[in-house]
C-alpha cells in the first residue's frame, strides 16, 4: 500500500468539511462519547454474515446455512451487545428481536438473499487497494460473491435510506462545483470506485470479468405488530446497486476523488465554499463548539 493511500471514509470526511477532517485525523481531537448502540449492532450483523459466509460451501443445504446463521447471531449478540447502551431491558430486548429478525430473513431457507451470498462468497472482509495517477485508495469489502459473469461486491448496511441512486447521482456534479453539499452520496461514490477498481487487483479476479457493487440494507424495512402475548417484528432487506452510476458518472466521481485526495495530501483544510458547508455540515458537526471557522461567523453577527 502506498504512503498516500486513503480510504473512502477519510475522503468522505474531507468532502463533508476539510476542517472536520483536520480535527478528526491529523489533530486526532477527541469529542464527547456517543452511544455505541448502533456501532455494536452493526458489528453483530457484519460478523454474523461474515462467519456464515466463511463456513458455507457452495451447494450446502439452505436449512443448514439458516441454522448456522441463527446460532452465530446469538453468539455475536452476547459478545457485542452492551446493556449499558440501552434505555431499558425492554429496549434491549426489542433491538435483539429486530436484529434477529433481520438475520432470519436474510438467511431464510426459502429465498433469503443471504443463502446465495454465503454459497457464492469468495472473500469476506477483503482488503482491496488501487492506484490511479499516483493517488492510492484502499478499503475493506464486506463480501465478494462469484456470479455467473464475474464478481459482485456487497457492502452491508443497516438500511439504504439516503444511499445514492440513479435519481440523485446528478448531485455529484453539483457537489464538485460547490453548488451543493452531498457528502453522503459522494461517500457512496468513493466506496463504489474503490471497491470496483480495488477488487480487480485480487488474485480471484480474471481479465474480462464483470465487476458489480451494491449496498445491502439488512434492516431496510421493519414492521411491528402487537400480539396478545407481546409483539412480532418483521424485517426485510434489499440491495441498492451503484454499478451503473459509477459507469455513467465515472469522470465526475474520479474528479471528486482527486479533489479530496489532493486536498488531504496537500494539507489544505480551509472549508470552501464555506457558505455551503456551514449551512449543511456545521449543525451536526462534533467539532462545532470549538471550530474557529464557525465561531468567527457568530462573532460577525
Amino acid at each position: 500500500m502506498s504512503d498516500n493511500s486513503l480510504s473512502p471514509s477519510r475522503l468522505a470526511t474531507y468532502a463533508a468539511c476539510p476542517r472536520q477532517y483536520e480535527y478528526s485525523y491529523p489533530q486526532d481531537i477527541n469529542t464527547p462519547d456517543r452511544t455505541e448502540l448502533y456501532l455494536n449492532q452493526g458489528k453483530i450483523y457484519h460478523e454474523t454474515i461474515e462467519a456464515v459466509c466463511d463456513a458455507t460451501v457452495r451447494g450446502e443445504d439452505a436449512e443448514a446455512i439458516h441454522a448456522r446463521a441463527m446460532r452465530i447471531f446469538d453468539e455475536k449478540w452476547d459478545e457485542h451487545s452492551n446493556p449499558d447502551d440501552y434505555e431499558s431491558v425492554a429496549h434491549r430486548e426489542y433491538q435483539r428481536v429486530e436484529n434477529q429478525a433481520a438475520i432470519d430473513a436474510f438467511f431464510a431457507p426459502d429465498g433469503g438473499d443471504g443463502i446465495d451470498h454465503a454459497r457464492r462468497s469468495v472473500a469476506t472482509e477483503c482488503w482491496v487497494e488501487c492506484d490511479r495517477d499516483g493517488r492510492g485508495l484502499h478499503g475493506k469489502a464486506d463480501n465478494v460473491i462469484r456470479t455467473d459473469d464475474g464478481l459482485h461486491i456487497i457492502d452491508y448496511k443497516r438500511n439504504t435510506r439516503g444511499v445514492i441512486s440513479s435519481g440523485t447521482a446528478e448531485y455529484l456534479a453539483d457537489h464538485l462545483d460547490g453548488d451543493a453539499h452531498e457528502p453522503k452520496r459522494v461517500r457512496n461514490a468513493f466506496q463504489t470506485a474503490t471497491y470496483i477498481e480495488g477488487v480487480k487487483n485480487e488474485p480471484f479476479y480474471e481479465d474480462g470479468m464483470e465487476v458489480r457493487f451494491s449496498f445491502y440494507g439488512v434492516l431496510n424495512s421493519t414492521s411491528f405488530e402487537s400480539t396478545p402475548s407481546g409483539y412480532n417484528v418483521s424485517v426485510r432487506g434489499y440491495p441498492r446497486e451503484t454499478t451503473e452510476i459509477y459507469e455513467e458518472y465515472h469522470e465526475t466521481i474520479w474528479a471528486l476523488i482527486q479533489a479530496a485526495h489532493d486536498g488531504i495530501t496537500s494539507e489544505m483544510y480551509d472549508p470552501e465554499p464555506f457558505s455551503v458547508i456551514s449551512e449543511e455540515a456545521c449543525p451536526d458537526c462534533e467539532y462545532r463548539e470549538m471550530c474557529s471557522d464557525r465561531l468567527s461567523t457568530e462573532v460577525k453577527r
